[in-house]
């Protein structure tokens, strides 16, 4: 088992990475196990008596600091090898015919930045009877983000600022955190008047592979000086993070940490009559836990109530990641006046992206839906990479052995992304951010997702399994009885 994850988190790293809801592979009532990591109930309602997960991956990262003019996911894939990257403001006299150009945000948000990473290992859905199923499943996530990244030190921002007049930098936070989690789900449906009600759980145990964090407490009176150098007043903040993968070029999987997480799911069915369903409506509690590294790991913490210069070209000189010990002490001695005086502990905790969702799935007709979703971020009382906020509105078209969505996403309350996913047989592909890899305006980040799965197969006569029909035999839809049976490939 630990070389089996060994793997799946050397392909979040090395190949996919960043993925942000998956709304074309979470929603529909054929996602079966899929739909488990949004709403751990939601498969209840759906007509899949069992369903397989045989691998899957998603990449998503956006922000609102900076982005690459004129491009997109494939351009930059095409021209990895030999593409060169220049800065808007640059002095550079001549450009090359191959360079990208990144620039800056320019405007009053908060910057954030965000991005998210799965790769999904052989996972399990099955009814038992009516009411009733269970379901286990393997993940490697990665998550890292920054939501609330003062405004004050946006490039044109800072660039612009003038020298020797003070300013205040407000409280922030970052964190980023890798890790393998093995749950097991367990969902029961209740019967009542208008129709029936669901509740599902999730129990994870988490692996923790990477982390780190960092926080500032409380605000600081930052002066700008010349040569890339600031007096920083009333600075209280901390940062932690594991060493595994510093004290070596090559990278390595070793497990820093461990810990649990529980993810908590409702739904609520209203039939229009007799098998199917109007509305289907959900709420759902995420990633509600945290990981303790204390293996090849260190916390820091500086406070100084008066002030210290830092002097950002002297960080120059260290090569990273061999050094990084004696950047630290620099650091320490520059806002501390010893050395030695920040280190805390060999050990920090972070805590998972706790988020809630609302979900709310209406049927036209027996293929027709329009969904809409919320994801916000819960407080957690620790340092986190926070879920960036969704809301999304996706019509969808389905058919037991096809599907397509439209998503329409509003991330963060700021930016508008467009999506479009499709299901085939087994395999779903898609994204919730179709732009960034077909259009060429401000590239900040892209999202793409792909899950090939296993259903609807019938060996031989069917399989009798806790008294109902699992492979083979009859899979009545709990909506749209007018289907009839959900037909199975015969082998």
């Amino acid at each position: 088992m630990k070389n089996f994850f060994c793997i799946l988190l050397v392909l979040s790293v090395h190949g996919w990475a960043f993925a942000q809801a998956q709304l074309g592979l979470r929603l529909e009532n054929y996602a079966g196990v899929s739909s488990m990591a949004l709403n751990p109930a939601t498969h209840l309602a759906g007509p899949l008596r069992w369903d397989v997960n045989l691998a899957g991956a998603g990449l998503f990262f956006d922000n609102n600091y900076a982005y690459i003019t004129g491009t997109n996911s494939f351009n930059l894939l095409n021209n990895a090898e030999d593409s060169e990257f220049f800065l808007a403001q640059s002095d550079q006299i001549t450009i090359p015919s191959n360079a990208y150009m990144i620039d800056f945000y320019n405007d009053d948000f908060k910057r954030f930045f965000s991005a998210r990473t799965f790769v999904a290992g052989p996972s399990l859905m099955v009814k038992i009877g009516e009411n009733h199923s269970v379901g286990f499943f393997t993940n490697v996530r990665m998550e890292v983000s920054s939501l609330n990244f003062p405004n004050e030190l946006s490039y044109y921002k800072y660039d612009l600022q003038p020298q020797l007049e003070p300013f205040f930098v407000r409280p922030f936070s970052g964190a980023l955190i890798s890790w393998a989690e093995i749950g097991l789900n367990y969902g029961v449906r209740i019967p009542v008047q208008a129709g029936y009600m669901g509740f599902g759980i999730n129990l994870k145990y988490l692996a923790g592979y990477e982390g780190g964090y960092i926080e500032n407490h409380q605000q600081w009176v930052h002066t700008k000086l010349p040569n890339d150098t600031a007096i920083i007043r009333q600075a209280y903040g901390g940062y932690g993070f594991t060493f595994s993968n510093l004290k070596e070029k090559d990278w390595k999987v070793v497990r820093n940490g461990k810990g649990f997480g529980v993810d908590l799911g409702f739904l609520y069915v209203i039939e229009a009559y007799e098998g199917s369903y109007k509305w289907r409506l959900g709420a759902s509690l995420l990633d509600i836990g945290a990981i303790r590294f204390d293996r090849n790991a260190q916390s820091h913490t500086v406070r100084n109530n008066s002030s210290f210069h830092l002097t950002l070209r002297d960080y120059d000189d260290f090569q990273l990641p061999g050094e990084w010990e004696a950047l630290l002490r620099h650091f320490s001695s520059q806002a501390t006046g010893d050395s030695l005086a920040s280190f805390s502990a060999n050990n920090f905790t972070v805590a998972l992206p706790a988020a809630l969702s609302l979900q709310a799935d209406y049927s036209f007709n027996e293929n027709i839906f329009l969904n809409a979703l919320v994801i916000h971020h819960l407080p957690t009382g620790a340092v986190s990479p926070q879920r960036g906020t969704v809301v999304a509105l996706t019509p969808r078209y389905e058919h037991e052995w096809f599907s397509v969505s439209f998503p329409v996403s509003l991330l963060n309350w700021q930016k508008v992304r467009m999506g479009f996913a499709a299901r085939l047989g087994y395999l779903v592909v898609g994204s919730d951010n179709l732009g960034s890899l077909l259009g060429h305006s401000k590239y900040s980040g892209t999202d793409i997702y792909a899950a090939l799965k296993l259903n609807r197969i019938r060996f031989g006569g069917g399989w009798q399994l806790f008294g109902g029909k699992l492979f083979g035999g009859e899979a009545k839809t709990d909506y749209h009885r007018r289907r009839g049976k959900v037909k199975c490939y015969d082998f």
